[in-house]
């Protein structure tokens, strides 16, 4: 009785790859960039910070859908911790204006986007599951719910000042003041911000120091000594907001 004798089959070794995007990473960062590109329109000209990193976290998403490489995911975790440490006062700033629903909701949707974004490199490392991104996108969309709501409710109760006869108006639109406003001692401003975003009004060597929300103006008596005064806004990044303030 013969024997056939049974070649052995070659064994088939499987090889870690890279291939394949990481969605949630990517969208994440798309998120951003979106945020940061309608934010510049709002305002009306272009913010170099913002353009940059709206470019890198477009770039940086577009081939995290292709393929998410170790170094690649190291990298978007890298640019979202950047521009979470380096905005932290503006962010503060933003977030301390939920009556100003442009510049609140931006600073929450970037914020969520780019912790998105650092938690999904994690969990994409650590080999998380499914359920625990699925968590994270469902936190972040539930935060995000919950600040819009908030912000609507307090900008439905900012209380914006009429112009009344003998005030003066100054206003700003496009985060600009006018170079120069004049009034009388004992007079009044009416300060009228047609910005999406909020302002302050302060005048030096005076304690003048007005909240102006987004959409909303102010009166303020002006009971200063004749003379002229700088007045500008000291809301990060607002500081080239300045003019000159003269009181006859």
């Amino acid at each position: 009785m013969s024997r056939t004798a049974e070649r052995p089959r070659p064994s088939t070794t499987i090889v870690p790859t890279d291939q394949g995007g990481d969605r949630l990473v990517a969208g994440a960062l798309l998120v951003a960039a979106g945020v940061l590109v309608v934010y510049q329109l709002l305002a009306g000209h272009v913010i170099p910070p913002l353009a940059i990193f709206a470019v890198l976290t477009t770039v940086i998403a577009g081939a995290l859908l292709r393929r998410r490489p170790r170094w690649l995911l190291g990298l978007a975790a890298a640019v979202a911790v950047l521009y979470l440490g380096g905005s932290v006062p503006f962010v503060l700033t933003n977030l301390a204006h939920p009556e100003s629903p442009v510049s609140f909701l931006a600073e929450v949707l970037l914020v969520l986007a780019f912790v998105t974004a650092i938690v999904g490199v994690v969990l994409r490392w650590r080999d998380a599951g499914d359920g625990a991104r699925r968590r994270l996108v469902a936190g972040a969309v539930g935060i995000g719910l919950l600040a819009t709501a908030v912000s609507l409710v307090a900008a439905a109760n900012v209380d914006s000042a009429a112009l009344q006869d003998g005030d003066v108006p100054l206003v700003t639109d496009r985060s600009v003041w006018p170079e120069e406003v004049a009034v009388t001692a004992g007079g009044v401003l009416w300060v009228d911000n047609r910005d999406p975003f909020h302002h302050t009004f302060v005048i030096d060597d005076a304690e003048v120091h007005e909240v102006l929300a987004a959409s909303s103006a102010v009166r303020i008596p002006i009971e200063l000594v004749p003379g002229s005064y700088r007045y500008w806004c000291d809301v990060p990044g607002h500081e080239s907001m300045e003019g000159t303030l003269h009181v006859r």
